[in-house]
């Protein structure tokens, strides 16, 4: 991302799904005026369509965002071991 960052600077919009499980309503906001779109109420009940949707997250589409997986991953880390030894401090500065 450092690159896409340097080559087109500001127009990149980095989105953290935290911040979104945190406040839905305003990273939609955020996103949408970053792309010069208007907010619609919609936009927060996308789960209520009545669309065809044909992709694997089809089941996920027709939800609410939820919190419950954000940890998920906790199940996994004692095999993460050498992942996270790949990734250095890109845990820590992915935020950057």
């Amino acid at each position: 991302m450092e690159h896409w960052n340097t080559v087109l600077p500001g127009r990149i919009l980095k989105v953290f799904y935290e911040d979104v499980i945190e406040d839905v309503e305003r990273s939609a906001r955020h996103i949408l005026e970053f792309c010069d779109l208007k907010f619609e109420p919609s936009c927060l009940a996308f789960y209520r369509t009545d669309r065809s949707v044909a992709t694997a997250s089809s089941e996920q589409v027709r939800q609410p965002i939820f919190r419950e997986g954000l940890l998920q991953w906790q199940s996994y880390e004692a095999w993460l071991g050498p992942l996270k030894h790949h990734l250095d401090d890109a845990v820590v500065r992915y935020r950057e």
